[in-house]
């Protein structure tokens, strides 16, 4: 049965998409079988696997019982993925009001558990329908921040949403921490986050990742040229923290 990971975040540019990339990449590069669910309308992890997400399967088509899971699944050279489509925004009232619907994607994914080692889902900055599936669905969750004063402040709202979910559908679900993503050094304010972040976990009983994401050109790279940063540049500073927060976060699970 394949660990389900949903990562998540109310704020948008925090690293969010680029983070269940790169995980899943790692991953991939462990001999894992990796799935990457995009519920986010705008599906930049679909176009950064170079997946069709028009004239075919989506997880629209999932959701919907549509599309049965294994038939959505794309094989791509990045990995394998459920796109994402756009037509998620303008549906997401009809979501919304279905009975059961923050259920649709754990019932939904049950074909393809046994397939995969991992299956992550890219979720879009806020707590509506999709975000509540993947939190739902996942075993665990990781919530990416950025060096920012309003996306640390920020962290108490997601806490809030992952508990209410944690209270009334998921008693499961396990928070595997908190991960800082373009991290400079350099910078006062960075370092100042880096280090008092680990601490408001203690205090506010949610874990922190000990390797921060370090800032790096080569994700861009990467991530515009639909390449893997394992393959391309391994021993740059981000693909280093990504394995490194991988190796954490399997310690964690385990």
């Amino acid at each position: 049965m394949a660990v389900k990971i949903a990562l998540v975040n109310k704020k948008g540019g925090v690293g969010k998409t680029t983070s269940a990339i790169n995980i899943a990449d790692v991953l991939i590069h462990k001999k894992k079988k990796v799935l990457l669910i995009d519920l986010d309308p705008q599906h930049n992890a679909t176009k950064t696997y170079g997946a069709v997400y028009e004239g075919g399967a989506t997880v629209y088509d999932v959701l919907t019982g549509e599309s049965d899971p294994m038939e959505a699944v794309q094989h791509t050279s990045f990995g394998d993925i459920i796109a994402g489509d756009e037509i998620l925004s303008s549906e997401e009232t009809m979501f919304q009001n279905k009975i059961g619907r923050e259920k649709l994607l754990k019932k939904n994914l049950k074909s393809v558990d046994e397939y995969y080692d991992f299956i992550l889902m890219d979720t879009p900055p806020n707590t509506g329908v999709y975000m509540l599936n993947a939190l739902t669905a996942a075993d665990g969750c990781i919530i990416p921040i950025n060096c920012d004063d309003y996306a640390v402040s920020g962290l108490s709202q997601i806490l809030g949403v992952i508990h209410d979910v944690i209270d009334n559908v998921n008693e499961n679900l396990r928070i595997y921490g908190v991960l800082l993503v373009a991290y400079d050094k350099r910078n006062a304010l960075d370092r100042n986050i880096n280090e008092i972040l680990p601490e408001q976990g203690k205090q506010n009983g949610f874990p922190v990742f000990k390797t921060p994401i370090r800032t790096c050109v080569e994700v861009k790279a990467a991530k515009s040229g639909k390449r893997s940063l394992i393959e391309t540049s391994p021993k740059c500073n981000a693909a280093l923290d990504y394995q490194a927060v991988v190796k954490q976060m399997l310690r964690g699970i385990k």
